[in-house]
């Protein structure tokens, strides 16, 4: 018998690209699907969007609800979701034609929990350098949960922890009362939510295929400007610390989230650069001061290997070190000039 598959689309002001999404899921190789799409109060025309397709095809189911944010709705169609398997899909990207059946196949012949699939960015496969195989035991926390925190320098040596792009068991979450957190509580909760379900894991299956489309979109709660952003990237990394101690990783664990969150300060001042002409450029400044001169911020760059930058990096972060806000201004410009926020 087949087995069924949930795809859960948080749904919230994507009318420009919601049509592309769905069409990719109605259109899947694969067919024994249920595709729920749960709008989140959205303001545009999203929920009608939604609604026409409910008409069109029987598998898609519709819900609306009050916005609380890209964590709780999926936690809310989780909730509703009648699938053997259960995938996530965000509203302004979208699959490949046969990303569930790619996935479903490995992870009914090797029975893996999960199964992480790579992804397509701006046309382009990410390749990551992780073998690909089963993993268990062991294997999931000294390998699979080391690379999620971050790179050693080489992109392609970290492992994606978002949500999407990966196939998990249904029954991953009802056994394990597991459950996204708010982003409003803690940014980037892919990161807080994948340290919670690996260890949960007894078999992970690693695929090199590109089955799903990251599309880069102004307007996503990642990109969004804040003005407290660097207080929310902080409080991740302090929780992410305290998680990798908890969970016993090597200590790798540590030195690749610290390299994850150092981009991660960078882009909060990208941020700043990229605003200042609503915000002004003498509220860029300041804020940019702000970041360089934290304690926190200077003990994480100072104390950070300066042979693993490049000529580039190494001359960014001795800028940040030495606080010379006007010299990362300039930088920052530059780098949001030529190809604007990654």
């Amino acid at each position: 018998m087949e087995q069924k598959v949930s795809i859960v689309v948080p749904v919230y002001n994507v009318e420009k690209y919601l049509k592309r999404c769905v069409d990719s899921l109605i259109g899947q190789s694969y067919s024994n699907l249920e595709i729920l799409l749960v709008d989140d109060g959205s303001k545009d025309s999203s929920l009608s969007i939604c609604k026409e397709y409910e008409l069109k095809d029987s598998r898609i189911r519709v819900f609306h609800k009050e916005n609380e944010g890209l964590g709780l709705t999926r936690n809310y169609g989780i909730e509703r979701a009648t699938g053997e398997y259960i995938t996530f899909v965000d509203s302004d990207d979208y699959l490949t034609s046969d990303a569930i059946a790619a996935m479903l196949d490995r992870a009914v012949a090797t029975n893996a929990d999960v199964v992480i699939a790579t992804h397509y960015y701006k046309n382009e496969v990410q390749e990551v350098a992780i073998p690909e195989r089963l993993y268990s035991g062991n294997e999931i926390k000294k390998e699979l949960m080391v690379h999620m925190m971050g790179n050693n320098g080489n992109k392609l040596d970290a492992l994606s922890y978002t949500a999407w792009g990966k196939l998990y068991k249904k029954e991953l979450f009802t056994k394990n009362n597991l459950v996204f957190p708010s982003e409003r509580k803690l940014i980037w909760e892919d990161l807080a939510f994948s340290a919670d379900a690996y260890p949960l894991c007894e078999r992970v299956y690693v695929l090199h295929k590109p089955v799903y489309y990251y599309c880069f979109n102004e307007g996503s709660l990642t990109h969004t400007y804040k003005p407290n952003k660097l207080e929310l990237v902080m409080e991740l990394y302090y929780y992410m610390g305290i998680k990798i101690q908890e969970l016993d990783l090597p200590v790798e664990a540590k030195y690749r989230l610290n390299t994850n969150f150092i981009g991660h300060i960078r882009t909060c001042i990208k941020l700043e650069v990229f605003y200042a002409d609503k915000n002004g450029f003498v509220t860029a400044i300041q804020n940019i001061r702000k970041i360089c001169s934290r304690k926190d911020v200077q003990t994480l760059i100072g104390n950070y290997p300066k042979a693993s930058f490049n000529r580039s990096q190494y001359i960014y972060n001795f800028a940040m070190e030495h606080k010379w806000i006007y010299t990362i201004y300039f930088l920052t410009w530059l780098q949001n000039k030529k190809k604007r926020i990654e």
